[in-house]
């Protein structure tokens, strides 16, 4: 079984083993809110294309929510936020909803494994949601490892993305890199200091992989020898006001 699987069954294990039980019934749309602690940053990608599949398929599956508060006249969404947005744009008056009696903690966790199921997190939300859960909810790396499939090794990498300035992480998505191993090879080049030459080397394509990544890290900067000659990066020379030029070593 791949590890992809091996995660994906791992999260439809949790998923099951929460027993999820609870009312279900048509709510008014304009009773329900989407969360603050929603780990999709893109909340609003692919809407149309999902507004077009429950147009012609309707709902296949109650979106999930919660009242933090009994008081509260509104719900706050712990999953389907992206079915309650194509719904709004249809102009449907109610949706089919699963309603729970969860806390803060537990609502936002289920958030997190439902996304992933669904692979809609791309690695930055994941890094931040991951985050938030150490950090509000007092999860260990171990804790985090179990729950979501993975090593505690593994997990500790990840969670160390979240050392990267926001300068730098948003260098990293507009160099275009979408890999969490890249990711963590990135906080190494940084920790270094090579960050700069790092991302320019990607931008230009002599890091194409993992590996390349790693060989990067492990030799000294100046007996890397890309392949690639006379890089000039315009994007990157932002970083420190300079600009940054790679050159293939010469024998």
């Amino acid at each position: 079984m791949s590890s992809k699987s091996k995660r994906l069954g791992s999260l439809a294990d949790v998923f099951q083993a929460e027993k999820l039980e609870g009312t279900i019934r048509k709510i008014r749309l304009d009773k329900i809110l989407p969360s603050e602690n929603q780990p999709r940053q893109d909340r609003k990608k692919g809407i149309e294309d999902l507004a077009r599949s429950l147009d012609k398929d309707g709902l296949l599956q109650p979106i999930i929510v919660t009242k933090q508060n009994p008081e509260d006249e509104n719900y706050k969404i712990v999953a389907g936020e992206r079915r309650y947005h194509a719904a709004k744009q249809l102009g449907w008056a109610e949706i089919e909803c699963k309603i729970l009696d969860r806390d803060e903690k537990e609502t936002f966790r289920l958030a997190i494994i439902e996304n992933l199921q669904r692979e809609n997190l791309s690695p930055y939300e994941e890094v931040e949601a991951m985050s938030h859960l150490k950090n509000s909810f007092k999860y260990t790396d171990q804790e985090l490892g179990t729950l979501f499939g993975k090593s505690r090794s593994y997990m500790t990498e990840l969670l160390g993305i979240s050392n990267l300035s926001k300068d730098e992480l948003n260098f990293c998505k507009e160099a275009g890199i979408e890999s969490k191993n890249l990711l963590i090879q990135a906080v190494a080049a940084s920790r270094k200091g090579t960050f700069s030459e790092f991302l320019s080397l990607f931008q230009a394509g002599a890091l194409k992989t993992v590996k390349d990544a790693k060989s990067f890290n492990r030799e000294e900067e100046n007996l890397f020898t890309p392949k690639i000659t006379n890089v000039t990066n315009s994007k990157v020379s932002n970083l420190n006001s300079t600009e940054y030029k790679i050159t293939k070593n010469k024998a």
